[in-house]
């Protein structure tokens, strides 16, 4: 697998998984947060597909696993998508800052690793994460679809033209659910700045 297409894809897979539903309000307050977390635990299974690139078109699937900690008010996921016979693992840290209601943390070890540095926060009925790598940025967008599932939009931010660009649309649900929610890649609204 090409290592941006694997990057999209595992992105989106080890993102959102176990933190992209129903948030409890606006700002999640302490407690509220570590409930907020403890649903997501567990297993959970999605599919989607790359958007742009060579490789768009491509369908993907992915199996991951949500491990938060009440004591400690973080978040972890790992777990593993494919395409075919080709594979990537996946890993993400998460942890709840108190005083400004957002969760920090990165994606297979951040920006300075292989992965991204993320700032996340409630978003409506759903999660939003904000996604850097030196000079590039993106967004990943995640709403609530049905019981215990969700769709997910990734996309870059093209600062030069002051728009998004649609990368990876994904549909998630709770391993032992009958079906993964229809996903559909539209991406709307205004590009807004990045959180500190």
């Amino acid at each position: 697998m090409h290592r941006v297409p694997a990057l999209c894809l595992s992105l989106a897979i080890g993102l959102t998984a176990g933190l992209s539903a129903p948030a409890a309000g606006p700002a999640l307050a302490g407690e509220d947060a570590a409930l907020f977390m403890e649903r997501f635990s567990g297993e959970w299974r999605g599919s989607g597909k790359l958007l742009i690139g060579p490789d768009s078109g491509m369908k993907f699937h992915c199996a991951l696993k949500g491990n938060p900690s009440r004591t400690q008010m973080t978040f972890g996921m790992s777990g593993k998508c494919w395409a075919g016979r080709l594979s990537a693992p996946v890993h993400a840290r998460l942890r709840y800052n108190h005083d400004n209601n957002r969760f920090y943390g990165d994606f297979m070890d951040g920006a300075e690793g292989d992965g991204v540095d993320i700032v996340a926060e409630s978003a409506g009925d759903g999660f939003s994460m904000w996604l850097s790598r030196g000079q590039l940025q993106g967004e990943l967008v995640a709403n609530p679809a049905g019981s215990s599932k969700m769709t997910i939009m990734m996309s870059l931010i093209d600062q030069k033209n002051d728009r998004k660009i649609p990368v990876v649309a994904m549909g998630f649900a709770r391993k032992g659910s009958d079906s993964l929610p229809n996903y559909d890649p539209v991406v709307t609204g205004a590009l807004r700045k990045a959180p500190n």
